[in-house]
């Protein structure tokens, strides 16, 4: 009898740690899918302010740079791979820090602050998709979940790596100067709403 009880035992422990292992990764899974539609919807920001800052100062590169980017986010939508975008996102990050951005201090303070708090928030919603991919990653790479496939057939999800670092910005009138950080240990102002915590 004993032996029995203790069977038992065993088997509804078993039951509950794969039930519940399941359960985490359901949950990891809908976190990676919230944390990508914030990331989209900060992506979609960022060129949004890019392109608003090129039309404001006749900015040829910077609108170039923008349209294609956003060219891109049409297929984003389509939930393709999010590394489809990557190398446009470069291109636009790079010319967000060329010298012809950093001149329209004087002449459109407010579009350029708004790129780089845009900027900022794109920075932080990629490292809160990252963390989210490699939470899930981890836990579909243990040995018990492949051997039992809890994860099902589906793809592992793929990070996101483009250049989101903005130059310093001096001058003007002080708008861009430590109010935004773009690190995941800093701190924006404003309102952080549109992307998974």
């Amino acid at each position: 009898m004993p032996l029995v009880v203790l069977t038992v035992v065993v088997i509804v422990l078993i039951a509950t740690y794969l039930t519940w292992l399941a359960s985490r990764l359901d949950r990891l899974a809908v976190r990676v899918t919230d944390a990508r539609a914030g990331l989209t919807s900060q992506l979609a920001l960022r060129v949004a302010a890019a392109g608003e800052l090129a039309r404001q100062c006749e900015l040829t590169e910077l609108g170039a740079a923008a349209a294609r980017t956003r060219a891109a986010h049409a297929v984003l939508a389509a939930d393709s791979p999010l590394d489809d975008a990557e190398a446009v996102e470069n291109n636009l990050s790079r010319a967000l820090r060329s010298p012809a951005v950093a001149a329209t201090a004087d002449r459109a303070p407010d579009a350029l602050h708004a790129v780089d708090v845009a900027a900022a928030r794109v920075a932080l919603a990629r490292q809160l998709y990252n963390d989210a991919v490699r939470d899930v990653r981890a836990l579909r790479g243990r040995r018990l979940v492949r051997v039992l496939r809890l994860a099902g057939r589906g793809q592992l999800p793929a990070y996101f790596e483009i250049d989101d670092a903005l130059p310093p910005r001096g001058g003007g009138d002080g708008k861009n100067d430590g109010d935004e950080k773009n690190t995941g240990g800093g701190t924006l102002n404003g309102d952080m709403t549109g992307f998974a915590p």
